[in-house]
């Protein structure tokens, strides 16, 4: 992590995060405190789905494993399969005595307001909805929107087709946001455009973030009816959809998926690789990191954070050089959001 990424962070309060024992994701078992060198080393716990999205949460853990190569504190490991004991979670987290409990998601901005008696512990909720404020809680957004503007330009380059694709986890609004920017990012480039779109779940309903074989179902639909390119937002569930761009490629027509959160080409298997275009990337990571250590140095402080291309915290991936031709006009696209002469649509 470079000292410019801590500075830039710990000087807007942070964004954070924790996790650590190493338990099977899908076990579902509460993982206990895991001791530190210091027996009086302040706890910090992880409130979060699993790994092995290629995603967000893959993001997230890293950010938290990173942080306990540099700081000295007891992680306490509260992953859960489960889509619906958030507020168990956040409890479990403070009887368990952590000095900070992250949950990552959005779905734990209602319970941590909620939680209006946790004088011994700090919250930090990552990734809610811009805008959203909570009294003693740090919350952290990101401008999915700008991330998903800059890939739907790469799409739209792309695409030999003029027809892309976007699939969404959940029907929701902070899912929403990520088509909207990237269907302006796309038509930006070409008015005439077809952009599909669908979500694998009905609002309320978090499996949609967790369903691979939904994930390619639906991209085998999209690309037989004409999409060369499909972004998926859709956690998990983006498996399916970066397997089904290897299945649907021919010698003389490949197609390509967009990652979301992460960069997915680093993460798959090397069969997939070439079907990568690019990924809108969150750097959870470093929010996470450097949060952590805000909160160990007495910096953190409750309030809205926002990630944006402004600061670094948003931005897509060039692994694999598929986007080097384009390049030049991605980075043009991105000067200009940033200068404040694009004003990318949001769904929030």
């Amino acid at each position: 992590m470079s000292s410019s990424a801590t500075s830039r962070v710990i000087s807007v309060g942070g964004a954070v995060l924790a996790a650590t024992l190493v338990l099977s994701s899908c076990s579902g078992q509460t993982a206990a405190s895991q001791p530190s060198g210091d027996p009086d080393a302040p706890k910090i716990a992880m409130i979060y789905g699993t790994t092995g999205d290629f995603s967000f949460m893959d993001s997230a853990y890293k950010g938290f494993t990173d942080a306990q190569d540099e700081y000295d504190f007891t992680p306490i490991d509260l992953s859960s399969p489960n889509s619906d004991d958030f507020q168990d979670r956040i409890d479990l987290a403070i009887s368990e005595g952590a000095g900070l409990a992250i949950g990552i998601g959005f779905q734990y901005a209602t319970p941590m307001a909620e939680t209006t008696d946790h004088p011994d512990t700090a919250f930090v909720a990552v990734d809610i909805d811009k805008g959203t404020t909570i009294p003693d809680v740090t919350t952290i957004s990101f401008a999915a929107e700008q991330s998903s503007y800059l890939v739907g330009v790469a799409a739209a380059l792309a695409s030999t087709t003029g027809h892309v694709g976007f699939i969404g986890g959940v029907d929701q609004p902070s899912i929403q946001n990520f088509f909207v920017g990237y269907e302006a990012g796309a038509k930006s480039v070409n008015p005439d455009i077809v952009v599909d779109s669908t979500y694998l779940s009905p609002l309320g309903d978090f499996t949609g973030f967790s369903d691979p074989t939904k994930g390619k179902e639906a991209a085998a639909s999209m690309y037989a009816g004409g999409a060369d390119v499909i972004y998926a937002a859709a956690g998990g569930s983006g498996l399916g959809v970066y397997e089904q761009a290897l299945a649907s490629s021919t010698p003389d027509a490949q197609v390509w998926a967009i990652g979301v959160d992460g960069d997915v080409y680093q993460q798959v298997d090397e069969s997939i690789k070439p079907y990568i275009l690019t990924s809108a990337i969150k750097n959870v990571n470093v929010a996470v990191e450097d949060s952590i250590a805000a909160f160990l140095d007495g910096t953190l402080e409750p309030g809205e954070q926002t990630f944006d291309l402004s600061n670094d915290g948003v931005g897509y991936s060039t692994s694999g050089g598929f986007l080097d031709e384009f390049e030049a006009q991605i980075e043009e696209a991105k000067q200009a959001i940033i200068e404040g002469a694009i004003t990318v649509p949001s769904a929030l």
